[in-house]
């Protein structure tokens, strides 16, 4: 079904399994907003957070200083560390992810896959991370959920792939072969690893073979239209050497939010810092989030060599509403979507949203030429 799961009807009496399935969902959906962190007890254990926590004079809470970019990243390093992650940190200035906006992104991706009948506990899950940034927060939180899962980590820039690595094997994550030049990677290395328990993460540099792939994706599909064919003559997204060779589960994706750095700027109350690929593009969200879903269907039509190799969700976070309802527009327009969820995540008063799609039934391009049904 296309579209976004339907409340249940209230106008008839429900069995026990609908029920349940209520009680599920209101569970899964205050997951999505779990509790501000314990300044004081992060204090407590980590004397670099502890500098930053500050005791109101008024009622005598404690809070901290958001417009301070050294205060935010400490905090995320905290909660990192209690998960496991030890001696995280990135560059100054770039971006300092969310991390109770970027677990409740984790946790619904869990709840798709759940809903599909996998079973998380196996360790043959692979996820990427679109523009993994330099702090690598995604690998590291799925790996640290799941130790036996395989995530791809994608960036473009040098400074940003090297402190994402540096991030991961910190965190004692095997590397899994991969050759930045040729985009190969060793699946074997990466998915028969002998520990059980180890990280596995591939942080790849695609900045190096962009240009041949944007021009295969235009050359390959020539029933698009002139407006699609504008939409991704800009560098891809998608690292499609990847998704041509591996069997990936799902995406996930904080896009660059703005236009411009200076619409990124404007608010006071908080500075999570980021550099200018990492919080802006051309055309800002609503562009960036539509290249993505076009490029995501090439990836399912241009698959080759196997058949079977296929994403099973592509998702995206979201923060502006009208970027949301453009992005499902788009995909209700192509006949090879099958599938689209969506969720809200608050945090205090931030609100972002999830979107995720799936083409896993669509034909391959080979197929499509052959039937002209394309």
């Amino acid at each position: 079904m296309i579209g976004p799961e339907p409340p249940p009807s209230t106008k008839r009496k429900r069995d026990g399994n609908e029920e349940e399935e209520d009680e599920e969902k209101r569970q899964r959906h205050q997951r999505h907003h779990h509790q501000q962190p314990d300044f004081n007890r992060l204090a407590a254990k980590y004397d670099y957070f502890a500098r930053h926590v500050i005791t109101t004079k008024k009622n005598a809470t404690t809070t901290i200083d958001f417009t301070s970019w050294q205060t935010t990243h400490d905090l995320c390093r905290a909660l990192l560390e209690e998960i496991g992650v030890q001696n995280w940190s990135i560059p100054e200035g770039h971006l300092v992810p969310g991390f109770t906006q970027r677990r409740n992104y984790c946790e619904w991706v869990e709840s798709l896959l759940e809903k599909d009948g996998v079973r998380l506990e196996e360790d043959n899950i692979r996820g990427v991370d679109v523009g993994t940034g330099a702090s690598a927060i995604f690998a590291l939180l799925f790996t640290s959920r799941h130790p036996k899962w395989d995530m791809f980590g994608t960036d473009i820039t040098k400074e940003a792939v090297e402190s994402a690595r540096r991030n991961c094997s910190a965190a004692g994550a095997s590397e899994c072969s991969c050759d930045d030049t040729t985009g190969q990677v060793d699946g074997d290395n990466c998915s028969n690893s002998s520990s059980k328990s180890r990280r596995r993460i591939s942080i790849r540099d695609v900045s190096k073979r962009r240009t041949s792939v944007t021009m295969k994706v235009l050359t390959e599909d020539q029933n698009d239209n002139r407006e699609q064919e504008e939409e991704i003559e800009d560098e891809p997204i998608l690292d499609l050497d990847l998704f041509d060779e591996e069997h990936i589960d799902f995406t996930v994706c904080n896009p660059p939010f703005f236009n411009s750095m200076s619409d990124s700027s404007q608010n006071p109350r908080t500075n999570f810092g980021g550099t200018r690929i990492e919080n802006s593009c051309r055309g800002g969200e609503s562009s960036f989030v539509r290249r993505m879903i076009l490029e995501s269907r090439r990836v399912t039509l241009l698959r080759k060599t196997n058949k079977s190799i296929r994403v099973r969700w592509f998702t995206t976070m979201v923060g502006v509403k009208a970027t949301l309802k453009m992005a499902k527009k788009c995909l209700r327009e192509m006949k090879e979507t099958t599938k689209i969820r969506e969720t809200a995540f608050v945090q205090g008063k931030t609100r972002r949203w999830g979107l995720a799609w799936s083409f896993e039934r669509a034909k391959t391009f080979e197929e499509c030429v052959n039937t002209k049904n394309c």
